[in-house]
C-alpha cells in the first residue's frame, strides 16, 4: 500500500499501467503538455493499449494504440517550424502524432528485436532508437519526412538492451546505456568514449546480508543516462544490480580521459532516471515504489518520497524548466511526475503544504466558537427542567448543606424514583 503523499504532492488513478512517460515544456509560453503510454497486452484479449496526452487546461486525449503496448515516447518541439509532435516505441516501430489534434503523421519502421528507448535532439531533425539487440540507430527526419529510408547511421557496441539514449544540446554527441554495465559516447556513429559502471561492493544477490562474493559476476543494469553540459563533456548515469544498492555517477571529460564521481543513491535498484530540461533536477524511480528528487548542484537528494507506487516505478518525468507553466493552480509547482504497473500517477513536488492565512484561521477560530455556543445552549435547555425540578424538590436538603442528602434527593426524587413512590404505579408481571 503507498504510502499517502503529503499536500501538495498527490496520487491519481490511471486508465491502465503506464511505461513510458514525457513532459515537455515551454519557457517561454509556459506551454505544459505530459503524455504517458502503456496497457495490459493484447487488444485481442480486451486490454486497453493506449497513450494519454494531458493539456494545460487539464483535458485528457486519449490515442489508441490497438494490439501495441508502447514502452517510450517523447513529445518533441521544433523550434524553426514551431510544430509539436508525440512520438512512441511501440514493438519495432516509432510513430509519430501531430499535437494538440493527436492525428497520426507517419511511422518509422526499426525492425530487429524491438525499440526500447528514443529520443530526438533540440533541433527535432535526429531520432535516436536505442533496441533490444544493442544497437543505436540514428534517424534524419524533418516535418514532413518520417521513414526508415532517412538512416543516418548504427552504433554499434552495447551487449544487451539499450535502456536510455541521449542527444547533447551542441557538439552532435550521442550518449547511449544498456544492460551491459556499460554507457557509451557517440559521434556520428563512431564511439568517442566507453563509460565502465560498476556496483561498489557486490555480494551475492541471493542473499544481500551475507558479504561472501557471488559465483558469477553480477549483471550491472545502468537504467538512465543524460548529457550534463551543452558540449557533451558531462555525463549522468545510474547503474545497479539486479538487486541490492544503485549508484549515481557524474562523468566528465578530462583529457584524455574521464573522471567519475560516485555516490550510492538508493539501497535498492533504481529503475527509471529524468533530467530536467534546464539540468538542475534528477529524478530518480525505484523498484521499491519510491521517488528521490535529486540536486544536480548539491549533488545530493532533496527530498525522498518512499513508497509512492505499490510496484516499482516503470517512468519519470522531471519538470522541464523551473518556470511557471500552465495549468499550474495556486502556485503549486510539481517537481516530477511517475508511473507505474500498480496505475497511478504520482505528482511529485517539493513545495511545503501551504500555510494557512491569518484570515483562514481567524475564520475557523469563530467557527469553533460559534459551534461550542450552540453545544451549550442545547445543554442548558436540556437540563433546565432538572435543575428546576430540583429547586423545587431539593432545596430544604440544600439548604441544609447535608451532602448524602443533597444526592439522595436527586436520585430518588429528580433523576429516578423507587416503585414504591406515591403516584408510581408499576405494571403486574
Amino acid at each position: 500500500m503507498p504510502i499517502p503523499l503529503k499536500p501538495p504532492s498527490r496520487v491519481d488513478p490511471l486508465q491502465f499501467p503506464a511505461f513510458g512517460m514525457s513532459w515537455f515544456g515551454d519557457p517561454g509560453s509556459g506551454l505544459s503538455l505530459l503524455a504517458y503510454c502503456g496497457g495490459g497486452g493484447s487488444a485481442k484479449t480486451g486490454v486497453n493499449n493506449g497513450i494519454m496526452v494531458r493539456a494545460p487546461d487539464g483535458e485528457v486525449r486519449r490515442i489508441d494504440t490497438g494490439d501495441q503496448v508502447g514502452v517510450a515516447l517523447k513529445i518533441v518541439g521544433n523550434p524553426v517550424s514551431g510544430r509539436i509532435f508525440l512520438l512512441v516505441a511501440v514493438s519495432k516501430s516509432v510513430v509519430r502524432y501531430d499535437l494538440p489534434s493527436c492525428q497520426k503523421s507517419g511511422e518509422l519502421e526499426v525492425g530487429g528485436e524491438g525499440v526500447n528507448a528514443i529520443n530526438v535532439n533540440v533541433m527535432a531533425d535526429s531520432l535516436a532508437c536505442g533496441c533490444e539487440n544493442g544497437e543505436v540507430k540514428v534517424y534524419k527526419i524533418t516535418d514532413d519526412n518520417f521513414s526508415a529510408d532517412s538512416l543516418l547511421y548504427t552504433c554499434k557496441g552495447h551487449t544487451n538492451t539499450v535502456c536510455s539514449v541521449d542527444f547533447s544540446a551542441r557538439g552532435d554527441r550521442l550518449v547511449s546505456s544498456a544492460k551491459d554495465g556499460t554507457a557509451r559516447i557517440w559521434h556520428e556513429g563512431n564511439l568517442v568514449k566507453e563509460l565502465q559502471c560498476s556496483v561498489e561492493g557486490g555480494t551475492n544477490p541471493a542473499n544481500k546480508k551475507s558479504k561472501v562474493p557471488a559465483k558469477r559476476p553480477v549483471q550491472v543494469l545502468v537504467r538512465g543516462c543524460a548529457f550534463g553540459d551543452l558540449e557533451g563533456k558531462v555525463v549522468y548515469t545510474v547503474a545497479s544490480a539486479r538487486r541490492g544498492s544503485a549508484f549515481l555517477a557524474r562523468w566528465v571529460e578530462d583529457s584524455p580521459d574521464w573522471q567519475c564521481e560516485r555516490i550510492e543513491c538508493s539501497d535498492v535498484p533504481i529503475s527509471a532516471m529524468s533530467l530536467s530540461s534546464d539540468g538542475f533536477l534528477l529524478a530518480l524511480g525505484s523498484v521499491s515504489g519510491s521517488v528521490i528528487l535529486w540536486g544536480v548542484e548539491n549533488w545530493k537528494p532533496l527530498k525522498i518520497f518512499n513508497e509512492v507506487h505499490d510496484l516499482p516505478v516503470t517512468c519519470i518525468a522531471a519538470r522541464p524548466y523551473d518556470a511557471p507553466l500552465q495549468g499550474e493552480e495556486d502556485g503549486i509547482r510539481f517537481h516530477a511526475m511517475s508511473a507505474s504497473a500498480d496505475s497511478r500517477l504520482g505528482n511529485i513536488s517539493l513545495q511545503k503544504p501551504p500555510r494557512e492565512s491569518k484570515t483562514g484561521f481567524l475564520n475557523r477560530f469563530l467557527s469553533s466558537v460559534y459551534t461550542m455556543m450552540i453545544i451549550l445552549i442545547i445543554a442548558i435547555l436540556m437540563t433546565r427542567p432538572i435543575f428546576l425540578d430540583f429547586k423545587e424538590k431539593c432545596s430544604y436538603e440544600w439548604q441544609m448543606g447535608t451532602l448524602v442528602g443533597v444526592k439522595n434527593c436527586i436520585l430518588n426524587e429528580v433523576l429516578w424514583a423507587p416503585s414504591t413512590h406515591p403516584g408510581i404505579s408499576v405494571p403486574p408481571h
